[in-house]
């Protein structure tokens, strides 16, 4: 193979993540990577409110199309924007090491949330993060905000938001030098998968192993298989707010979830950890302990 074609959206986050993947493979492989751009329907709907989009695949049907067709060799996309029951042709073939799973709080007026005044506005892309910051702050005013990462933080300055919630992979990746106040595990569960960049394929394409297998980081790829797996469960096949998190370290595993109803009323939070090895056995406990405290009731009321 002397040539790969990668699709993948036109944000500057997104072209990123692709040329990461790009010099992963050129320098391990003397092979041509041409990047492709594709609009998907995320980038033409800018309207939706977030909360409002149902559909998973809302950031990548365009560019899996394509690698349907063979059009692209590759597809890379934020993990936490791929369906969590890929279509059977389709295989997540490698991962990139994990930045930053969590979230945070983008503010150049203060450095901890409790110096926030009452009812300050907060720019919010998401229901998860809505309610969990509500969690903390029930005073807050959210403001629901759409587009990607730089546009995001121009609208915190233009209509004098006291901050704005993103990932901190975004950041990261960017090097964007805004201030910011990080959330711990304990206060904002992050999304499943977030900060991990997936490369997806045809498993069909035997060829193409070889070069996946190469650049694929596999502890990174354990953690998105893990807490693919507890959303999967934990989502029941509706669109509703949920967070996990695995966090690996050496033999060990801590599993973190949380999951509520659209309007917050209902939510639960709950950990679960144990040796890695047990991992199916330690999810089985999650999803137990949630059982115990209404999981089956909050999945209930949002069907």
């Amino acid at each position: 193979m002397k040539q790969l074609i990668i699709g993948t959206r036109g944000s500057s986050l997104a072209l990123n993540q692709a040329n990461e993947v790009k010099e992963r493979i050129i320098s391990n492989f003397d092979i041509k990577v041409e990047i492709k751009v594709v609009k998907t329907e995320g980038d033409i709907d800018l309207k939706t409110p977030s909360r409002k989009i149902l559909d998973k695949g809302f950031y990548t049907s365009e560019i899996e199309q394509l690698l349907n067709d063979s059009k692209i060799d590759l597809a890379v996309h934020s993990m936490k924007d791929l369906p969590l029951k890929l279509k059977s042709q389709f295989e997540i073939s490698a991962v990139m090491k994990r930045r930053s799973p969590m979230d945070i709080l983008i503010t150049n007026r203060f450095s901890k949330l409790k110096d926030f005044p009452l009812n300050s506005t907060i720019g919010v892309g998401s229901l998860r993060r809505r309610l969990q910051l509500k969690l903390i702050r029930p005073d807050f005013q959210i403001v629901d905000v759409r587009g990607n990462i730089e546009t995001r933080i121009d609208k915190m300055y233009k209509y004098n938001w006291h901050g704005l919630i993103i990932a901190k992979a975004a950041l990261e990746r960017l090097n964007l030098k805004e201030k910011f106040i990080d959330f711990n595990i304990k206060q904002m569960i992050p999304a499943s998968c977030q900060g991990i960049v997936a490369v997806e394929s045809l498993k069909n394409r035997s060829e193409l192993k070889s070069i996946t297998s190469k650049i694929n980081h596999p502890q990174t790829y354990l953690n998105g298989l893990i807490e693919r797996e507890i959303a999967l469960i934990l989502e029941g096949g509706c669109k509703i707010p949920v967070g996990c998190y695995a966090d690996v370290n050496n033999d060990k595993v801590n599993l973190y979830a949380y999951i509520a109803t659209d309007s917050g009323e209902k939510f639960i939070i709950e950990t679960e950890s144990g040796l890695l090895e047990d991992k199916k056995e330690i999810i089985i406990s999650l999803i137990k302990k949630m059982n115990n405290k209404g999981l089956q009731e909050t999945l209930n009321d949002r069907k």
